[in-house]
């Protein structure tokens, strides 16, 4: 499986292999959760190592989940409320 989201966790492609259902719905649910957190994580080091973003606020690089703040906070518990 393979997944790749932009800085800010933006899914951006998402590979299933053929027996991708063999564990089930749930546990492809989870598995699919845990590698998009995995390069989200991955993805916002790239864009923070990124010279480009350096002149950005506070308020915009939190907004694009680039650091912790109020935007991204709402954002992670708007999601687990959907859970």
């Amino acid at each position: 499986m393979l997944v790749e989201v932009a800085p800010g966790g933006a899914l951006r492609s998402l590979v299933l292999e053929p027996g991708a259902l063999r564990g089930g719905g749930a546990r492809l649910a989870s598995t699919i959760t845990a590698l998009v957190r995995a390069a989200n994580v991955e993805a916002t080091r790239a864009a923070a190592r990124d010279p480009r973003l350096a002149g950005l606020s506070a308020a915009d690089r939190a907004a694009l989940g680039l650091e912790p703040g109020e935007a991204a906070q709402a954002a992670r518990g708007d999601e687990d409320r959907r859970r």
